[in-house]
Formats: structure tokens, sequence, C-alpha cells
């Protein structure tokens, strides 16, 4: 009976506890205008929406979703998808590179202090009614959406849609790690020598700093200005619950995580739907199997130099694989086997089995796809993370790259041959999407879940570490070896002056005629 009782009760708590949990009203904050970012977090906000939950977002883009409250910005700013060219001299990864990379971030954030001014997100920031228990935000170039948490005094959960940045990892007392984990604009692997390891180092923590003095001031001042509040980025950041990180262990190397950091790479993934008929006939009459070339939503393959167009086209003449390109433009002398396409639908392509190489630029979000499917590829890096994300599936065998700049055409047909005929990288892709895939709760359950979790308590400040505010002198132990490097010299100074003194002391018994006359 007592037994029967305790299980009601317990059945009544977690009902209850799931219900307050599916009653929440949800703000989810996305003004960066990056539509593979968003990618990443739409299936995770209709899900959330599924469960019950009551969610407005604030985005460039529509989220095609029933029970969504979409307040859209899109127009209030300029937008760089598919309008950004390919470079024409070389584009650099590394030390130097980071200052070009935070310059861009920092441009990119200011652009969207626009969104202010745009009605639907003035009649929410007006009405006095309004109320969140949540706030949802990308945590990247700026921190503008924290003010929406500030105004409305509610918990908030960060997203990432790439490699943890060293500015979010600060904020969660999450170690830099810099010994073995490349950071996003280093464009190294995990095992670096004692020159990568410095580089390493210099842009991981430089990199904090100069968020710290351009984009967090920044933020601070518009949320200030267009919100009515007052706060401290330093501190009110560090308030955040939990951070959800596009990423995964299997590809991206195993390093120790505070609980508040949680891997959920590939929690965009779902089922591949019906392809075009069009691509679906061209892929299945491929008697060779298929290549899917496409270089990401902001790089505009038209842009692609002419020169290294042809090189390209030379090759795949060559070939009895069929390719299927993303591009815009036209090709006068696009050779039979190969399919231009303005837009494709790039998850659904590669879970075709048929599909036998991905040439990309090592955009995380489809090389997450690329993993999940087993399908090798063949990268061209171009800036920001891509380097990074490609060279970290090369040291799993199952990718190859070249230097974009570099490019001739003789290493484009070694290698895209290579990987198509030797059988080992088919056989590593497949090893790595296996453990990618082999989790205990799917990616968007588990984001989900601990979503859920914070909502249910309250904040779930019990997740945050005790790093969190700690002056770097205090969490690097640098007070710790001050003292400890003060008293060994001290020591090592009363061990020098006791042995001179006795030395001394022999010396002049020795050199004393006195005492020599006494011991006579």
């Amino acid at each position: 009976m007592v037994n029967a009782l305790a299980i009601t009760l317990f059945t009544v708590a977690a009902l209850a506890a799931h219900d307050r949990a599916s009653a929440a009203r949800i703000l989810g904050v996305f003004p960066h205008h990056g539509y593979s970012h968003h990618m990443v977090f739409l299936p995770y906000l209709r899900t959330l929406a599924d469960r019950g939950h009551d969610v407005h977002v604030i985005s460039n883009f529509g989220s095609s979703h029933p029970k969504i409250t979409d307040i859209g910005v899109e127009g209030s700013m300029p937008m760089s998808n598919n309008a950004v060219p390919f470079p024409e001299s070389d584009t650099a990864f590394g030390f130097s590179s980071m200052w070009r990379d935070m310059d861009i971030l920092y441009n990119l954030a200011k652009s969207t202090e626009s969104m202010f001014g745009v009605p639907a997100v003035k009649r929410l920031l007006d009405d006095p009614d309004a109320a969140f228990d949540l706030v949802i935000a990308e945590h990247f170039n700026s921190e503008l959406p924290l003010g929406f948490a500030a105004k409305y005094r509610a918990p908030f959960v960060l997203l990432s849609s790439c490699p943890l940045i060293p500015w979010s990892m600060d904020l969660f007392g999450q170690p830099q790690q810099t010994a073995y984990r490349p950071s996003v604009f280093s464009g190294l692997s995990e095992r670096m020598d004692f020159v990568q390891r410095l580089i390493n180092t210099l842009i991981s923590h430089v990199s904090i700093v100069m968020f710290r003095t351009t984009n967090r001031p920044w933020s601070q001042h518009v949320i200030k200005k267009h919100l009515g509040v007052d706060i401290s980025l330093d501190e009110f950041a560090s308030n955040a619950s939990l951070i959800l990180v596009n990423t995964h262990w299997s590809i991206n190397g195993v390093s120790p995580t505070v609980p508040a950091v949680l891997e959920v790479g590939g929690m965009h993934m779902k089922p591949p739907a019906d392809l075009p008929k069009d691509i679906q006939q061209f892929i299945d009459e491929a008697e060779h199997g298929v290549i899917y070339f496409c270089m990401g939503s902001l790089l505009r393959g038209e842009t692609f130099s002419i020169e290294k167009r042809q090189m390209f086209l030379n090759v795949f003449k060559t070939i009895p694989q069929r390719v299927l390109w993303k591009w815009e433009g036209e090709f006068p002398d696009k050779p039979s086997n190969v399919m231009i396409r303005k837009w494709m639908p790039q998850r659904d392509i590669l879970a075709h089995p048929n599909v036998k190489l991905f040439i990309s630029h090592g955009g995380l979000l489809g090389t997450t796809e690329a993993v999940y499917e087993g399908v090798p590829i063949l990268s061209m890096p171009i800036f920001g993370d891509q380097m990074t994300n490609i060279k970290a599936v090369v040291d799993k065998g199952s990718a190859e790259m070249m230097y974009y700049y570099n490019l001739n055409e003789d290493e484009i047909s070694t290698k895209l041959k290579l990987m198509l005929t030797n059988p080992i990288y088919k056989q590593k892709a497949k090893e790595l999407s296996d453990a990618f895939r082999d989790r205990p709760m799917s990616p968007l359950e588990t984001a989900v879940y601990w979503t859920e979790y914070v909502i249910r308590h309250k904040g779930a400040p019990h997740l945050r570490s005790a790093a969190v505010g700690m002056p770097w002198y205090q969490y690097y132990l640098i007070d710790i070896l001050f003292v400890i490097l003060l008293s060994v010299i001290v020591m090592f100074g009363l061990l020098y002056c006791l042995i001179f003194k006795v030395l001394l002391r022999v010396l002049r018994r020795l050199t004393n005629p006195k005492t020599k006359d006494k011991q006579t």
C-alpha cells in the first residue's frame, strides 16, 4: 500500500514537472544572418514547439511551423547567403587570419543592430505583459540576445553552430586545452608540434581579449540603448545555464568538458526526404556512382575562378562518375556527366547510397551530414572553422584536403581518383559514421532534454562550474606557482647563506694564525 502510494506520488510529481516544462514560454533570438547557422537550430526549435512550449523566434528566416510565432527581421540587414565571392588571393589560416576573422565577426555583429528597428521587434519590446521562462540564443559574434534575457529576467541557454569558440568556453569555465584542442581560427589538427601549440595558445587567448574589448562592449552599449537594460556583460553572460555545441567527440576529438557544455552535433539531422525527380533519376542511373560538389550556402559558386573551374571540368571529363555541382550560372562547356543547379537538397543527396564522394569547403554542417552518411570528403577550406573541421576528418582517414589557392589539375585528378578507387576511404567513413551515430540518445533528444532540465530547475545554477568568474591568475594557479617559486627561492637563499657562513667560518679558522698556534 505504501509502495503503491509512493509510486503514485512519484508519477504525479514527474507529470507535474513535465507539465511545468511543457508550458514554458520560450524566446529564441537569432539575429545573425547565416542560413547554415539557422538550419542547425531550426529542428531543435520545432521540436520544442511540438512538445507544447510556446516558442517565439526572432530571426531572418521563417520557421515554417504552425506552433512557432516568428518575429521576422529579414530585410533589416544585408544578407551574405550565396553572395560571398571566392577569394582571389591566398586564404591563410592561423594567427594572421585571426585578426581578419575577428574584424569580420565584429562588422557582422554591428549589422544586426538594425533588428531593433523592425516593427515586430518593437511591438514585442513595448508589450508590458511580455514575459518568458527561457531565452535561447546563439553565442557567436555578439551578445545582443543576452539583453532579452536580462530584460525578461529569464534564464538562458546558448547554442554554438560551430566548434566551441574561445570566448564561449570562457563563460562556462571550460578549459581551453590548447595543447591538443585546436582553436576554430587556427586551422590546426589535434596533434601539434611546439610552434603550433604556441600559435594555438596565442590565437585562443588573444581572440578572447579581442572579443572582450570590442564585441562585448559594443553589445553592452546597444543593449542599454535599445532595451534600456544597464548590465555588465562580463558578469551577466556568465549566468548562462547551458551551451549546446554542434560537435561530437567522434569527429572533433576527445576532451573533458564541464556539465554545462553539451555536444549535440547532428541535432539538425532528420530522415532524408524524396529528391526532385531529375536529381533522383540522375543519381539512380549513374552506373559508377555520383560525386556531389557544393561549397556551402555563403560562397557563390559562379565566382569560382575560371581557371580553377576548368581544372575540375577537365578532370570530370576523364572519370566515369556523374557530378552534381551547385552552381548559379551557366556552363557553356559542361560535360555530359555534370548536372548543375542553383540549389540542391544536400542532406537528401548525401543520404543516397550511390553518392561516392563529397567535394566541399569543410563547413561543419555539410561535414557533419557527410560523416553521418559515411561519405568520404575532398575539401578545399576557404575561411573560418573550415580548415579545422576538415583536418579533424582527415585525421580519421575519411577525407583529403587541397589548398584552394594552390590548386592544380594533377592534384585534383590524383586525389579524386584515389578516393574513388581506394576502398579504405569508404571503410574509414563508415567507421566514423558508426561512432558518430552510436549514442544513448539522439543529439536532438539530448538538446531538448537538457533544455527542459534548465526550465524545470529554474536555470539549473548547480550546473555552473566554480571556475566561472574566477580571476585568470587563480584559474591558471599563477598565485600558487608564485608562492611555490618564492618559497623555493627563499629556501635556497637561506640554505646558501647557511652554507656560505659555515664555509666562511671554516676558512677563517684555517687562515687565522692564532688558531693554528693554539692547535700546535
